[in-house]
């Protein structure tokens, strides 16, 4: 802990003395968050702290302090330990007189190429933003202990509603992505990709969405994904986590379906996957009582396969006026129940 102290302190002192900071301002952005949960008979609480600067419109830097996990259990005082991370400069502009703009990164990366092949923040440089009339490119090196990654793109505009992106990441193998965004109409949007590994195993995944009125929206799409397929820098959660981009080690081949109904104040959701038998199911609806807002919500996961309720939670959710948000639930599979406080700050 004395030295992340004396690292954030050399920091500030060595930004602050900086003449360019002399000569102009900084401005200051970040977000402090914490809280405790309550699951499972036990009790655990974690604390999220991010700062960023930027001087003026092009340079910006800052971090993250990760690891502040700390479970309330006998052994508490000692558990997580706590670690600067994601240290990163980024600058845009031209490298040369007359050369494109450029998003040039250095220290904990941010490189979304796609979710099933190139989901990067480890230490490394890259440029991005590249443009050449209606093309788009960047590229990265990464590095994590001994592995080395590297992996560029390159995307395409041809017209207002299409956007076509390619991708190759070279790790433990090379890994290849081709992705696209089709929007014909204002109320359809049709996405597309693509990705394989140089050991052969493959994942394709399609994708609709139709706004039939203004509170119904039908969706609808195929997949065939390997059971081997999981890249080294693929992340299924990215974006999504209740709607995973695959599943590493199972094999998903199939249709899905699904609908968001909005009627008299409840927000009705579900969706059906016909290649593994789920159906996830959620209904939330805003309540006022007593002169306080809550929002209520019911949510869970059927197995129509094995006839098997595998999750059902209903919970109440309350922003008090301290700015502390309240939570509390309970799990009708496990029979317990759950609660959660946190407080957050941005700035």
């Amino acid at each position: 802990m004395k030295r992340i102290v004396a690292l954030i302190t050399a920091v500030v002192l060595t930004v602050v003395a900086s003449p360019a900071v002399i000569a102009a301002d900084l401005d200051f952005s970040g977000e402090i968050s914490a809280q405790i949960d309550y699951e499972a008979e036990e009790l655990a609480g974690e604390s999220d702290f991010s700062l960023e600067a930027a001087l003026g419109e092009n340079l910006r830097a800052g971090f993250n302090l990760n690891d502040m996990t700390r479970p309330f259990n006998d052994n508490w005082n000692n558990a997580g330990i706590l670690s600067l991370d994601n240290i990163w400069l980024e600058a845009r502009g031209p490298l040369f007189s007359g050369a494109p703009d450029m998003v040039t990164r250095m220290g904990g990366l941010d490189v979304s190429y796609s979710p099933l092949i190139g989901i990067v923040s480890n230490n490394g440089i890259s440029v991005d933003e590249i443009a050449v009339g209606p093309v788009s490119m960047g590229a990265f090196y990464a590095w994590n202990g001994t592995d080395r990654i590297r992996g560029a793109r390159v995307g395409v505009s041809p017209v207002e509603t299409m956007e076509i992106q390619g991708s190759l990441v070279q790790g433990d193998q090379n890994y290849y992505a081709v992705e696209t965004t089709v929007n014909p109409l204002d109320y359809l949007q049709v996405t597309g990709a693509y990705a394989a590994e140089e050991d052969g195993d493959q994942a394709f995944k399609v994708d609709g969405r139709l706004q039939v009125l203004s509170d119904l929206e039908v969706r609808a799409g195929y997949r065939d994904i390997a059971e081997g397929f999981a890249p080294q820098c693929g992340d299924p959660d990215h974006g999504d986590p209740d709607r995973p981009h695959y599943n590493p080690g199972t094999e998903q081949k199939g249709f899905s379906a699904g609908a968001t109904l909005e009627q008299m104040g409840f927000v009705v959701k579900g969706d059906y996957a016909f290649y593994d038998n789920m159906l996830d199911f959620s209904a939330t609806r805003p309540l006022e009582l007593a002169g306080m807002n809550f929002d209520t919500k019911l949510e869970g996961a059927y197995d129509t396969d094995e006839s098997d309720l595998k999750s059902l939670e209903a919970g109440v959710d309350y922003k008090a006026l301290n700015g502390m948000n309240l939570s509390v639930g309970y799990d009708f599979v496990g029979q317990q129940p759950t609660a959660e406080v946190g407080m957050s700050m941005a700035f």
